[in-house]
């Protein structure tokens, strides 16, 4: 049974922010804490790694002399592909799965080096080291796709970045036992962001999808500010590394 595990769990910003003095970002500090811009990984039975967006600048180094099978992105905002510009410089090959854009990020397609983009095709399934990876489309400022990841024992719903599902996309979501799901919640409630979930929205997907196990992820500081100033429970817990 596969694990999906995060290299980071906050906003683009990360925590805490840059001379920043809130609440949330002074508690960090003083526990010597850091949390990056949403990435993760799997680790396969056979030891090879299959990444989930590739956000962290020093990816490479995280995982040098291990074998990184697949990258599959959600989107090619930066806080979510930075650290291809430097594991495109591997000796070992490859594959890059991506929703449909154009323009990409930076001169990722121009110079591609160690890396193969390949654009997927949305509800159609990937496989690979005995996972099915299936791109799920999602309402954001990019093209983006979450990905519904599946072996024979578990399935893992994969949804950051987003600010709507279309009808599809839910009804998609609806036809699948889901074992764990992440949900993007980073926009502040009351506010005029449209990329990002506001948690109570995320909790309205969360109670429709019925996983056995909901999280909220890409929480930044302001979000967490906004929780903890107005005592708010949650109904389901984030992610905070």
């Amino acid at each position: 049974m596969f694990e999906i595990k995060f290299l980071g769990t906050a906003d683009s910003g990360g925590i805490p922010v840059h001379n920043c003095s809130c609440e949330i970002c002074e508690e960090y500090r003083e526990n010597g804490k850091v949390n990056l811009a949403t990435s993760a990984y799997i680790k396969c039975g056979n030891g090879e790694i299959i990444l989930l967006d590739a956000g962290i600048e020093n990816i490479s180094n995280i995982f040098d002399r291990q074998i990184i099978k697949a990258v599959f992105l959600t989107h090619f905002h930066p806080d979510h592909v930075l650290g291809l510009l430097r594991l495109r410089y591997s000796s070992d090959k490859i594959d890059c799965y991506h929703p449909k854009d154009e323009n990409g990020f930076a001169d990722l397609f121009k110079h591609s080096k160690a890396i193969t983009y390949k654009q997927n095709t949305p509800f159609k399934s990937i496989e690979l080291n005995s996972l099915s990876f299936i791109p799920i489309p999602l309402k954001h400022s990019k093209n983006t796709t979450g990905y519904i990841i599946k072996d024979i024992e578990k399935t893992v719903a994969y949804l950051t970045d987003c600010s709507g599902i279309s009808q599809d996309s839910m009804n998609f979501l609806l036809s699948q036992q889901i074992d764990e799901c992440y949900i993007d919640a980073s926009a502040i409630p009351n506010t005029s962001n449209v990329n990002h979930f506001t948690f109570q929205q995320a909790t309205e997907v969360l109670d429709k999808l019925k996983a056995k196990e909901s999280y909220f992820i890409h929480c930044g500081h302001t979000v967490l500010s906004y929780i903890q100033q107005n005592y708010i429970t949650l109904k389901y817990p984030i992610i905070d590394l």
